[in-house]
């Protein structure tokens, strides 16, 4: 036997390899894949694991990471061809990798997630919408005089840091609109970006921080951005990895005006701003160019954005899609572009959502704008990023051709290759705007990037946006706006319940992996010794695995946003060499009144 790092391989496993060293580097070893299934795979953090499967029938995974890898996408490793051969060579072979599997500490398997539980029988998939908090607006606007006087933009961040919420939005004055009452003539150098801060997620405070001089009073709640900087787009990230103490909090600001700096386009752009503490930023170093003024600015184009994420290694930034090409085609899309490190962003960015009605608009748009009658998006995704899924919030536009009668609502989507989103239900809308002249979210709602589970709920924070006014309509500005909270039970966005109670129903998973041991737990709804989930484990062939199935099946007899799944004799899963499915199946003769939400599994040592 052989050793390297800390597994051990088959000496004859280890000869089909070649020359190790050069394996460090490439995966293109795989010369004898018909006798060697060993092959590597680097993680976020760019560390190399040996995968090995002792398999016939084909490459398969076990991350040797101690961590648990779920299954949830099609994997196909690099290799020459394992079925065709010509005389007394291999026949090369070309394979595509769409994704690699995904490896976390606990996935969540949701019921709308049709890649992690793509198959189903009599069952039936219900979304929920969230109720909007009695509070609302949670952070309303200011008092005459505040920087947040007449209108607050909620394109901004929620974060959980430190033991408080914390908060980042676009603070508007009387200044913003250099004529409100005709509609017309935005003014940015009014838009300035703000911070309140919470303990609980509902109950706000604007901190007078001292930093920024507004109306000649430093008693604001203004953060410190450098000299004339405006914009109305801020998405902030913390990086407790970031081994420069004074880059530990990352800002991608849209700005249109920049003060004493300029960009290198001359246009509105994105920019990278560091800060240690969320309040005093400054623009990253690496993009200023020789003469301290110029920001580099090529790479990132200008899209109203409202989400950003890092899945796999890269940063996601979501916005509204930018290019004329696409724009005049589909109308407003969901557009996202990539980056490694923040600073250089692919010039090729890639269409990530489109409504079904968008693909019927018109190839050429008509200047009548009657081609504007359609459902499209608005701005970007906020993406929430829970390890093996992205859960996604965007707007939901109805089109009209007339300004004046055009709302948004907002709609949920979830990728699992971070690249492309869907509607896990087409059209249906997760929070649907106020009623004019009752409530204060009217016209149009936004998605900031903000959600989190807080005890047994899920927060998610969204803002106010009203199309019936301004530049477009010949309407007055109003002044409006604000941050509201959509509350849900924790992770119950949807479920599954049975379709016809006279007949059998369950689901089945996606492959699983599992390097040593883990543990199950459920989400549900409506169960009793009447009405039960029996969870079994099968193989990847989907036979039956003895020690968790049949007689030694998983029975969940109780209700809970996290209940605990045991076998007989069992509390967690162990000895899988082998990746595998769960199967879970509704029992008792009052099942129709289940509602499963969602499967979490945690790697354990």
């Amino acid at each position: 036997m052989s050793t390297i790092g800390s597994e051990t391989f088959n000496k004859n496993s280890l000869n089909c390899l070649g020359d190790t060293k050069s394996t460090l580097t490439r995966v293109t070893f795989l010369s004898d894949v018909s006798q060697c299934r060993s092959f590597l795979k680097y993680d976020e953090r760019r560390n190399w694991h040996w995968i090995v499967s002792t398999t016939d029938r084909g490459s398969r995974m076990i991350i040797t990471t101690g961590r648990l890898t779920a299954w949830f996408l099609l994997v196909v490793s690099v290799g020459a061809n394992l079925a065709q051969t010509t005389g007394g060579g291999r026949k090369a072979g070309v394979t595509v990798t769409p994704t690699e599997p995904t490896t976390v500490d606990e996935a969540a398997l949701f019921a709308f997630d049709d890649v992690s539980i793509p198959f189903a029988e009599n069952l039936v998939l219900t979304m929920h919408a969230p109720r909007k908090h009695p509070n609302n607006p949670v952070l309303p606007m200011g008092k005459r005089g505040d920087p947040d006087e007449f209108k607050i933009d909620y394109t901004g961040t929620v974060l959980r840091h430190a033991g408080k919420f914390k908060l980042w939005y676009i603070a508007v004055s009387h200044g913003g609109y250099l004529h409100p009452s005709s509609g017309r003539d935005i003014d940015f150098s009014a838009w300035r970006i703000a911070y309140a801060e919470s303990d609980d997620g509902v109950r706000w405070t604007k901190p007078k921080l001292g930093i920024e001089e507004f109306r000649g009073s430093k008693d604001n709640n203004l953060i410190g951005l450098p000299e004339g900087f405006r914009g109305y787009n801020a998405v902030v990230l913390h990086d407790p990895d970031e081994r420069d103490p004074s880059r530990q909090f990352k800002m991608l600001a849209l700005l249109t005006q920049f003060g004493r700096y300029k960009t290198s386009t001359g246009k509105g752009a994105y920019v990278l701003l560091y800060s240690a503490d969320g309040l005093r930023w400054r623009v990253a170093d690496e993009l200023l160019q020789p003469d301290g003024k110029t920001i580099a600015a090529e790479t990132l184009a200008r899209m109203e954005g409202s989400g950003i994420y890092k899945w796999k290694g890269l940063y996601y930034l979501s916005g509204q899609g930018a290019l004329a090409s696409t724009q005049d085609i589909f109308g407003r899309y969901v557009q996202s572009v990539r980056s490694a490190d923040l600073l250089r962003w692919s010039s090729m960015p890639v269409m990530a959502f489109a409504r079904a009605a968008q693909y019927r608009r018109p190839s050429k748009p008509d200047p009548a704008g009657e081609a504007d009658n359609v459902e499209q998006t608005h701005l970007g995704v906020s993406a929430w990023n829970r390890g093996n899924v992205l859960l996604g919030v965007t707007g939901m536009w109805h089109g009209t051709g007339d300004w004046n009668t055009t709302t948004h609502d907002l709609q949920f989507l979830v990728s699992n290759d971070g690249v492309h989103f869907r509607e896990p239900v087409p059209d249906f809308v997760f929070a649907a705007v106020g009623q004019d002249g009752r409530d204060w979210d009217v016209g149009g709602l936004t998605q900031g990037q903000g959600f989190e589970n807080v005890g047994d709920e899920t927060y998610l924070w969204y803002g106010q946006m009203d199309q019936r006014q301004g530049t477009f309509t010949g309407r007055p500005w109003k002044s409006e706006g604000g941050v509201g909270l959509l509350v849900l039970e924790r992770d119950r966005f949807g479920s599954f319940s049975i379709r016809d109670p006279r007949k059998p129903g369950g689901f089945l998973t996606s492959d699983i992996a599992l390097d040593k041991a883990g543990k199950v737990w459920v989400n549900a709804a409506g169960l009793s010794a009447q009405s039960s989930l029996q969870v079994e484990l099968l193989d990847r062939f989907e036979r039956p695995i003895e020690a968790y199935s049949g007689k030694n099946a998983a029975r969940v007899e109780r209700s809970g946003l996290r209940v605990p799944v045991t076998w007989p004799g069992r509390e967690r899963i162990e000895g899988m060499r082998e990746s595998f499915k769960i199967r879970v199946r509704f029992e008792g003769d009052e099942r129709s009144a289940i509602e499963f939400f969602a499967l979490y599994l945690e790697a354990v040592p």
